[in-house]
C-alpha cells in the first residue's frame, strides 16, 4: 500500500501532510502561476510489473518550468526511486528514474490561496540498476509512457507554494531477461527477452517558487 503507516514512505509522507495542513491558515494570497518556476519534492512511488504489485518506495525529485500564461505551464521534471520487486521473480530490486516532459494546467487564478491543477506528461523510465542477491543482474529499458495526474498548490506567499501532487502512468519495459540469472558475478545469457507491462503511481509533497 502506497501510504501504509507501516511502510517507510508512509512514515515519511504522512507527517509532512500533517504539517502542511497545520501550516495553511490566514487569508488569501495572490496566486502567481506565470513566469519561471522551480520545485523540489519527496514522497512515495509504487510500481506494478504485469499484474502483480511491487512494494512502495521513497521518492525524491525536482522540476523546472515556465508559465506561458496564468493557466499553461510546460515543465521538465526528474525523480528517483528504488523498488522492491515482487512482480519480477528474477529480480529483487529495480532502481530507476522518472524523466517527465509535461505541462500543468492551473484551474484557478487571482487572489486564491488554493490553486488546483491538472498534469499531463510524456514520461521516460531510465533504469540504472537491476539487482539480484545484491549483485547487478541485468539491464533493460522502457518505452516512453503517457502519464496523467493533478495536484494542489497552497500559497505561502506570492511566489512560494506548497505543492501536493499525484501522478499515474502505464507503459512497457523492453527486453526484460527472463530465465537464467548471473551467478557468483558471472553473467549468463538469459533464456528469453520479454516486453513487460508496468504501471506507476507517485504521490509527493514539495515546494515550488516563481521568479
Amino acid at each position: 500500500m502506497l501510504l501504509s503507516t507501516r511502510s517507510r514512505p508512509g512514515r515519511i509522507l504522512l507527517p509532512v501532510l500533517f504539517c502542511l495542513a497545520c501550516a495553511v491558515e490566514g487569508g488569501a494570497q495572490p496566486a502567481r502561476t506565470q513566469g519561471w518556476v522551480a520545485g523540489v519534492h519527496s514522497g512515495a512511488a509504487s510500481v506494478s510489473f504485469g499484474s502483480d504489485p511491487a512494494d512502495g518506495a521513497a521518492l525524491v525529485g525536482a522540476r523546472i518550468g515556465h508559465g506561458l500564461n496564468p493557466v499553461v505551464a510546460p515543465y521538465v521534471g526528474v525523480a528517483y526511486a528504488t523498488i522492491d520487486s515482487r512482480g519480477l521473480e528474477a529480480f529483487d530490486k529495480v532502481t530507476f528514474g522518472y524523466v517527465d516532459l509535461g505541462v500543468r494546467l492551473h484551474l484557478a487564478r487571482g487572489r486564491r490561496r488554493w490553486v488546483p491543477y491538472g498534469d499531463l506528461a510524456l514520461t521516460f523510465w531510465p533504469v540504472t540498476d537491476v539487482m539480484e542477491r545484491d549483485e547487478r543482474a541485468a539491464d533493460f529499458r522502457s518505452m516512453p509512457i503517457l502519464g496523467a495526474g493533478g495536484g494542489l498548490l497552497v500559497y505561502l506567499s506570492k511566489a512560494r507554494a506548497l505543492d501536493v501532487s499525484v501522478k499515474w502512468g502505464q507503459g512497457t519495459f523492453e527486453d526484460v531477461p527472463v530465465g537464467d540469472l548471473p551467478a557468483h558475478g558471472t553473467r549468463v545469457r538469459p533464456a528469453a527477452l520479454l516486453d513487460l507491462d508496468a504501471s506507476s503511481m507517485r504521490l509527493a509533497v514539495g515546494i515550488s517558487w516563481w521568479w
